[in-house]
């Protein structure tokens, strides 16, 4: 083995790939792999790979309000978030939500340039396997979650030419940055997991590892953004085909409902376990108003999910077991995907009875429920999507639902209203795709997102 020292623990320069951005010199640990098991630590990282996803995009979606008061109590780079600030979205430096994802980028990486060279990889290929889809899955997920904040929807017509993300694939500083095009990024996206689903166990040793339902499950998210509905269909279908059980929410092992947050963290719908800190912005805010009052009386996750009507506090409706809000992948979700591509795809019948078997789970079992029926596709359609926003609120998926329905002409328009001032953003704007952070590009001379 060609014997490496990589640095772990490196902020910025593993985002600019150039060693001077360094303002300080942080304290690092220095890391020979030289065994299957010592990547695996890497991979096990909790706290940078699991726990500290980053919420932009939560700040900048349409399921909460903010009084102009507690408007003005957030820093200067939520604010605008807010408002969709054509500039000054992000913090800079360490701490910033780029660096977070391409801190993750990199720990993947060190993994796959390394996993052919260790001592045991040949006589243990069944664990080497399992190490690198885990980390394929952790580089497309890095890269995917980065796409949703930083470029815009995917679009058959100008992928080739739309602005995507950097593709840093491997652990090279010294090699220049720049942006990939949407489909070029998408393309990478999609061929890492499709080789995870291959590499990964079906069980996995624990949730906050990826496997191969968990792998399945975000390529069908992948698609599902991309609006493939056949291929989001194909890999739900057989996410669900290895990982199907949902909680009864009528008091499911897992559940507490006089709990401050009722769902057990790792309950039986987590797939994959990751969550983001919880944003201030949405601690300090209102639900949305016509969101709130989607949920009937007797649907349990009116209570469930929400402290009251307005207040949100901290989100409880998490399957985080406390304060963090929960975006990994669950069976709920999967159930929803399945139930809107069917639907998609003419086979509404179908799409509603998927529907119905989440939503009987959902709603009080007094003989209320009315499983929902039609037989008009785009009524159907309507219902589903009404359901996945209900269901999947403060998950870190609306921004993406907001795009991707916009790409197929749902035509959702957002607005904010602080005092008197009114801030708007239409269906397909270009703030859509959030202005990189001003360091990044001045450091790395990569181009801005249009405005």
């Amino acid at each position: 083995m060609k014997t490496r020292i990589y640095i772990i623990g490196l902020a910025i320069t593993l985002l600019v790939s150039c060693s001077k951005f360094l303002d300080e010199k942080p304290n690092v640990k220095l890391l020979v792999p030289v065994k299957i098991n010592d990547l695996q630590g890497l991979l096990d990282d909790l706290e940078v790979l699991n726990q500290q996803e980053p919420a932009p995009t939560e700040v900048a979606a349409d399921d909460y309000r903010l009084s102009e008061a507690n408007w003005k109590t957030l820093d200067e780079f939520n604010r605008n978030l807010y408002v969709w600030a054509p500039a000054q979205n992000f913090v800079t430096g360490a701490g910033s939500a780029w660096t977070l994802y391409y801190t993750q980028i990199y720990k993947a990486n060190v993994v796959l340039n390394d996993i052919d060279n260790m001592h045991d990889t040949q006589s243990n290929p069944i664990e080497a396997a399992n190490v690198e889809g885990q980390a394929l899955f952790i580089r497309s997920r890095s890269f995917f979650n980065a796409l949703q904040v930083w470029a815009l929807n995917y679009n058959e017509v100008t992928a080739a030419t739309d602005l995507g993300v950097p593709l840093r694939l491997n652990v090279d500083f010294e090699e220049p940055t720049k942006r990939a095009t949407v489909a070029e990024s998408y393309s990478q996206v999609v061929n890492d997991l499709r080789k995870a689903v291959n590499l990964l166990p079906v069980t996995p040793l624990h949730v906050i590892r990826p496997s191969k339902p968990a792998a399945c499950g975000l390529l069908a998210r992948v698609f599902l953004s991309m609006n493939k509905v056949d291929s989001c269909l194909k890999y739900t279908q057989l996410a669900l085909s290895l990982k199907n059980e949902l909680m009864d929410y009528n008091g499911d092992v897992g559940i507490n409902a006089a709990a401050n947050f009722p769902f057990l963290r790792f309950n039986k719908e987590v797939v994959f376990d990751s969550y983001m800190p919880h944003p201030a912005a949405v601690s300090k805010g209102e639900i949305a108003p016509e969101l709130y009052e989607m949920y009937e009386t007797n649907d349990l996750r009116r209570n469930l999910y929400h402290r009251s009507a307005s207040t949100i506090g901290y989100f409880k409706g998490t399957y985080a077991g406390s304060n963090p809000m929960f975006n990994g992948v669950a069976t709920n979700e999967l159930y929803l995907m399945k139930a809107e591509c069917l639907i998609r795809s003419g086979e509404v019948q179908l799409g509603l009875n998927t529907l119905n078997d989440l939503l009987r789970k959902r709603y009080k079992n007094d003989g209320s429920f009315v499983p929902k029926a039609t037989t008009n596709p785009e009524t159907a359609l309507t219902i589903v999507l009404l359901e996945r926003r209900k269901e999947l609120v403060f998950r870190g998926l609306r921004w993406m639902d907001i795009k991707r329905l916009n790409a197929i002409g749902r035509n959702i328009n957002l607005k904010r209203t602080l005092s008197t001032s009114q801030y708007t953003l239409n269906a397909n704007d270009l703030r859509f795709a959030l202005a990189i952070p001003e360091d990044i590009i001045v450091n790395t001379n990569i181009p801005q997102n249009r405005r």
